[in-house]
């Protein structure tokens, strides 16, 4: 059995992760090891049919944090609705439906620790059919910053 180590575990501690050169610890992203995990949470409630089209903005990601993951859940009753998830140009969920009513984890490996270049706003597109009326969304990025 082998002990095999990620990079900023070897990076962090280079001894424990077997170097024997000398090489010292380097400093790493604060936002990927012992960094504070924030969240941008928001939600959006049909006030009549939305476009089946419509962009509904969520919140807004401050700049260079780093994107972790979201979650998201509504209660639509168009079964037949897609939703794109983005935060700024970068996409965390292509556009796929979803189940009503179930929790549904938003994250691409591409967009796992991906940064933020400027304050940017969290996005969700509809596509093929609208957000019915008094239906809702509601959405969680999750995201550090130091």
């Amino acid at each position: 059995m082998a002990n095999l180590y990620g990079v900023n575990y070897t990076a962090q501690d280079p001894v424990a992760a077997g170097d024997t050169s000398g090489t010292l610890a380097a400093n790493i992203d604060v936002a990927e090891w012992g960094g504070r995990v924030r969240v941008c949470y928001d939600s959006f409630t049909a006030s009549g049919a939305t476009g089946a089209t419509d962009v509904i903005h969520l919140g807004k990601i401050p700049n260079n944090a780093t994107i972790l993951y979201g979650v998201m859940i509504h209660d639509n009753t168009n079964g037949s609705a897609k939703y794109q998830v983005k935060v700024g140009s970068t996409e965390l969920r292509a556009s796929a439906t979803m189940t009503a009513d179930t929790l549904t984890l938003i994250t691409k490996q591409a967009s796992i620790a991906s940064k933020t270049t400027a304050l940017s706003d969290v996005t969700v597109t509809l596509a093929t059919a609208a957000l019915a009326d008094t239906k809702s969304i509601k959405l969680m990025i999750y995201y550090t910053v130091d």
